[in-house]
């Protein structure tokens, strides 16, 4: 199945960092999460049904609308935690975040508003 790939972050990881620790290579899964309320295109990250953090909100409303018309995306553990460079700090996760679709021409959008 097609797929693309950039370099991001799992946000939010000080709120969660007692319910888990990552692991480098640790592949995790996304859902979209309807009942956030900062943020109403956030996309959770999943160990199991467990929320371990957050898509950056910079590609949460991308990456939500990606998820609602069909496509999937898959995390992959690639650092430890780290200091958030953001003004408001807190804890991130480096990741690989990974789209996958059937449809083509989904991919090829998301290729132009991704970094």
């Amino acid at each position: 199945m097609p797929e693309f790939i950039i370099h991001s972050a799992i946000r939010g990881f000080h709120v969660y960092k007692s319910l888990w620790t990552p692991e480098i290579g640790e592949a995790l899964s996304t859902a979209r999460e309807h009942d956030n309320p900062h943020d109403r295109f956030a996309v959770a990250v999943k160990k199991a049904r467990l929320t371990v953090g957050h898509v950056p909100t910079e590609i949460s409303k991308v990456c939500w609308f990606f998820l609602r018309r069909g496509g999937s995306i898959n995390c992959k553990v690639t650092n430890t935690r780290r200091r958030s460079l953001l003004d408001q700090g807190g804890l991130e996760v480096p990741c690989e975040l990974i789209f996958v679709a059937d449809d083509l021409k989904l991919l090829k959008k998301l290729k132009k508003v991704l970094p």
